[in-house]
């Protein structure tokens, strides 16, 4: 009999392959592959109090639900309200500011679907809100320095989101891990801002020389459909490997791999309605559930 966490495995790759013919066409001429990023390893709190403790990784092998790009240029414009709403920030359907162009112009948003729709975030009587929250951006302190990560401020809070959320090492151009690590009261944190909503995807944009590419990862990879905010936080840990995706050199711009330039992650909040049946508070990722599934290692 498979455990319960050798079960959520299989689902997850059964997910992924679903997923896998997601990689769309690009502007730069090279499509992302979902395989480019992946989830190595998953880890849960203890309990969601300020003295909770990190469990042992546990091994996964998850790849990206879905990949955008590459494309030409910066992921800027970042948003300013931070809150999801429709034409705030790149992935919320907004103008990129080399081109001036919509990227995700219909419907509004990156990885828009039946499962993951739009919502009236702002309360203008319009469901056009996409709900991608920026959480902040890992990139050289200054130039040629090294890495840090630089949260965002969410609706004007500058507490939710802390420094030590994201890290990443390089160990060649376009290669190395990540780690996204959020603490154990961010939930608590986040509920008077956000409510009783919740994270239901998380996406890593990678810029590298002149393009970038985005990969998301949702809560039906993990096996869970309606997530729980009362489970513990999860921690996830994982690689990258974009050298066939972003590229730059050579008369045609894609002789080599791209240096890593900076990885942003963003979140999305599902908005009132989603798919939680029952009220909950905001977990990081919206998916704390999933640690019953995909965290804590059963016998059979």
């Amino acid at each position: 009999m498979k455990t319960k966490f050798q079960y959520a495995c299989s689902v997850m790759a059964v997910a992924g392959g679903l997923f896998s013919g997601a990689a769309h066409a690009t502007l730069t001429g090279l499509s992302c592959s979902t395989t480019d990023v992946s989830v190595t390893s998953v880890a849960q709190y203890s309990d969601t109090s300020s003295s909770a403790k990190l469990g042992k990784p546990q091994e996964a092998n998850i790849s990206s639900a879905a990949c955008l790009g590459a494309y030409v240029g910066n992921d800027a414009f970042y948003p300013t309200t931070n809150l999801g709403y429709a034409g705030d920030g790149i992935l919320n359907g907004g103008t990129q500011a080399k081109t001036g162009e919509i990227l995700f112009p219909n419907p509004p948003g990156a990885f828009v679907t039946p499962t993951y729709p739009l919502h009236d975030l702002d309360g203008d009587g319009q469901v056009n809100d996409p709900g991608w929250i920026m959480l902040g951006k890992f990139e050289p302190l200054f130039k040629g320095g090294p890495f840090v990560f630089s949260p965002n401020a969410v609706g004007g809070d500058s507490s939710i989101v802390l420094s030590t959320f994201f890290s990443a090492t390089i160990t060649g151009a376009g290669v190395g891990t990540w780690a996204f690590t959020p603490d154990a009261t961010v939930a608590q944190r986040a509920s008077a801002m956000l409510g009783k909503n919740y994270f239901d995807q998380f996406a890593l944009v990678f810029k590298a020389g002149d393009e970038f590419a985005v990969y998301d990862f949702t809560a039906a990879q993990f096996g869970v459909a309606h997530p729980s905010a009362e489970e513990p936080i999860l921690n996830f840990f994982g690689t990258y490997d974009t050298r066939t995706t972003l590229r730059a050199g050579g008369a045609d711009g894609s002789k080599n791999p791209a240096g890593l330039s900076h990885i942003s992650i963003w979140v999305r909040d599902p908005g009132p309605g989603g798919s939680v049946p029952e009220p909950a508070t905001l977990v990081l990722f919206g998916i704390a559930a999933l640690g019953v599934a995909a965290v804590r290692k059963y016998k059979a």
